[in-house]
């Protein structure tokens, strides 16, 4: 499942679910519904190959990329539970869960001039 053609299908397909979920239920925001199904897809995926239950050509890279998209706290979640501390891997991940935080506070602490960015840029 994770040759580059189903990892973009898989966040496509949470992108469009994010969507479809926020008309049932629009109190909650997309971003908001994203992040849950990233997390939610992160955890399978993760799990999946720690239980080897993925083709042998699957690298820790293309695992890696579920949390670079959004599901840094679900592949945190399954490392922890499955307890694969060895190697580099928990590094990558938590290399990730500081890129996320450093992300969420800029936008978080200069919202009103990213917000101006993304105004003039989408006219």
């Amino acid at each position: 499942m994770c040759c580059f053609g189903a990892r973009v299908f898989a966040l496509i397909a949470i992108t469009c679910l994010s969507f479809i979920l926020h008309k049932f239920y629009p109190q909650i925001p997309v971003v908001a519904y994203y992040l849950l199904l990233a997390n939610l897809l992160a955890f399978v995926m993760f799990a999946l190959f720690f239980k080897d239950l993925l083709p042998k050509f699957v690298k820790p890279s293309a695992i890696h990329y579920f949390s670079l998209i959004g599901g840094v706290l679900g592949g945190l979640a399954a490392t922890l539970v499955f307890k694969k501390f060895e190697g580099n891997f928990l590094k990558i991940e938590l290399i990730l869960l500081v890129f996320w935080i450093l992300l969420a506070s800029y936008i978080a602490l200069n919202f009103a001039q990213v917000s101006a960015f993304f105004a003039g840029f989408l006219n």
